[in-house]
């Protein structure tokens, strides 16, 4: 199971490194054209934003496997091991259900969310179906399912907490 874990953040890292390599790229272009090109290209801005969001959608999946979200450690750290370890993994099985809550409204919900998207809406500059953009969403709460599953099993198989 440690190995799956592994691969998968490699996975998860490896495309919010993409996406943010991807954005960086755009936002020089953009920024490089504007002070020495007469136009700037019109489409660098909309690229930027979508590779923003699949960026945040992988990257956070590997943050929550590291155990690198924010959190208020202050007072958890005054607790014991026991009521600690705990509370980490009510906090895991919560936000699990909240995120495959939200990624079943997405799929199958009453309309879901990929269904709301009229099929001929595109992105104004990149001509990109929306539903592909949307889709983020969709990644991102199913990974969190995912993620926090694996972080619950890290918790429980774990011999000493801190």
């Amino acid at each position: 199971m440690d190995k799956i874990i592994k691969i998968y953040k490699e996975i998860m890292t490896g495309i919010g490194i993409v996406g943010m390599v991807g954005f960086i790229a755009s936002v020089l272009i953009q920024v490089v054209s504007r002070t020495f090109l007469p136009t700037a290209p019109n489409w660098t801005e909309e690229a930027a934003r979508f590779l923003f969001i699949y960026m945040v959608a992988f990257a956070g999946n590997a943050a929550v496997l590291n155990d690198e979200y924010v959190g208020v450690e202050m007072l958890v750290e005054m607790l014991p091991a026991a009521v600690r370890k705990g509370l980490n993994l009510a906090i895991m099985v919560v936000l699990c259900a909240f995120s495959g809550y939200i990624f079943i409204n997405c799929v199958v919900g009453p309309k879901g969310l990929l269904a709301v998207t009229p099929p001929a809406m595109v992105s104004t500059a990149l001509t990109i179906p929306m539903k592909y953009i949307y889709a983020a969403e969709v990644f991102l709460f199913g990974c969190y399912v995912i993620s926090f599953i694996f972080r619950i099993y890290m918790i429980l198989t774990k011999k000493k907490e801190g």
